[in-house]
């Protein structure tokens, strides 16, 4: 019997509780590693820590480092040693609601028109339209329609302007009414043809309001200024504010990568109890195994924290070699690029990469990056027959749309063939596609009259 043995290398990852946890703190984001922390400091005692230095990484045109500050991870005897001060990152916008009973309150109205005032306020949508019936309210709060409507038309006088309308028509005139000198027109306008300005129908509205199209042109530039949703700039919950891991920054004629460090602590074994455990077990009975433990525990979460640090600079340096036209140039030079060349540029194993990318931000001039925003999506082949990414082609068209003629827009066709030419090869159906996901609108509306 003839037997084919083929030997097959494979690169596997062995679980241990150790490296278990060690991989676990490699996928943390910033905001979960602090919460971390904290939880790791309440629970050992032998955990101290001191605010850090972060790691400022210099790196050359030609991709080499030219020089770097240390991650300092030495304490002085005056640095100031903390606890359980690790700083709340959530911050509150002003409620709506509240905003507008307060405003409400200030009226002194009579009980019942406050009760009705109150009632019509939080009953409110996201928008800050008021989209219930007038006679839903009549029949719950036992009180006549025209006492409720008195009551709408004090609020729609509040702030923001626009409040508590009915629909965008309403909204709209509300906010004009603030304004002195309102064109006749322009009311006609918002009240005859809203319709007709979505559709971008200029000549129509021309024809049936017999006024030039350039006069139509800016009575449509008034109304957009005005905001259709006067309640969106306020809300309800907790915001949570996206630090940054990394900082890419251009100094000269080279970049310098910041591991951002600002804000964990640097965790330290308290010295007392290593003076406390030379005493040996004798003196210290079944407090010495103990003590031991904890020791352990807090310096292998020193080693896994080094480990995330160093994973997450080497990580970040490879991105940056790879991506250098984006950091040069812009959105639209992102490169080809998976986390398999990653990984194996590194010696690593691809989910080490996964883990070290998910749930990290990199700030840089074009504006703020999950690190996996920088690899690439299936699905866009260039003419070589490349993976490319889909971000690459959705850039490209953001650039196509912003520097074409306003009053002869491309249209999809006219892009895909643009695309093409730039060796981006993608239908007219996907260039509608990702217009749409852009919130780009059609060439018949994008485009301007004179």
């Amino acid at each position: 019997m003839n037997m084919d043995m083929n030997m097959e290398m494979t690169q596997k990852i062995i679980m241990t509780p150790q490296l278990e946890y060690s991989l676990k703190i490699l996928k943390l984001s910033y905001e979960e590693l602090v919460d971390f922390l904290q939880e790791e400091m309440l629970s050992n005692p032998i955990l101290e820590y001191k605010e850090p230095k972060e790691i400022k990484l210099k790196i050359r045109n030609d991709g080499s480092e030219s020089d770097r500050l240390s991650y300092n991870r030495d304490f002085k005897e005056d640095d100031e040693v903390h606890t359980n001060g690790i700083p709340d990152m959530n911050s509150y916008k002003t409620d709506l609601v509240n905003h507008l009973k307060l405003q409400l309150h200030l009226l002194n109205l009579p009980e019942k028109m406050t009760e009705i005032g109150e009632f019509l306020i939080e009953s409110l949508d996201e928008k800050g339209y008021l989209k219930i019936d007038i006679k839903d309210v009549a029949r719950i709060l036992h009180v006549e329609e025209t006492l409720i409507n008195l009551v709408r038309q004090k609020l729609q006088k509040f702030d923001p302007p626009g409040i508590c309308a009915r629909n965008l028509k309403e909204c709209l005139k509300l906010q004009l009414d603030d304004k002195k000198h309102v064109k006749k027109e322009l009311m006609a306008l918002i009240d005859h043809h809203l319709e007709a300005i979505g559709d971008n129908a200029l000549p129509r509205i021309s024809k049936s309001m017999g006024i030039p199209i350039s006069e139509v042109q800016k009575l449509i530039e008034e109304i957009r200024k005005l905001n259709p949703k006067p309640g969106s700039c306020f809300q309800t919950d907790v915001t949570h504010y996206i630090r940054p891991d990394v900082i890419i920054s251009k100094q000269d004629e080279n970049y310098v990568i910041d591991i951002c460090k600002d804000k964990i602590p640097i965790i330290k074994v308290n010295p007392y109890y290593l003076d406390l455990l030379k005493e040996g077990d004798k003196k210290l009975g079944d407090a010495y195994p103990y003590i031991q433990n904890k020791i352990n525990s807090a310096n292998w979460l020193i080693h896994c924290i080094d480990h995330r640090m160093k994973t997450l600079e080497k990580v970040t340096k490879t991105i940056f070699l790879y991506q250098m036209d984006f950091f040069d140039k812009g959105r639209a030079y992102l490169s080809p690029m998976n986390q398999r060349k990653v990984a194996d540029d590194l010696n690593l194993h691809e989910s080490t990469i996964s883990r070290t990318v998910n749930g990290k931000y990199l700030l840089c001039q074009w504006g703020l990056f999950e690190l996996k925003y920088f690899f690439s999506s299936k699905g866009i082949k260039q003419e070589v027959g490349e993976d490319a990414s889909s971000a690459m082609a959705k850039f490209a068209i953001r650039r196509i749309v912003d520097n074409e003629d306003k009053h002869n827009p491309y249209s999809d066709s006219k892009i895909c063939n643009l695309l093409q030419s730039e060796e981006i090869r993608i239908s007219r159906r996907t260039v509608a596609k990702y217009r749409e996901q852009l919130d780009i609108p059609s060439g018949q509306i994008r485009k301007h009259y004179t």
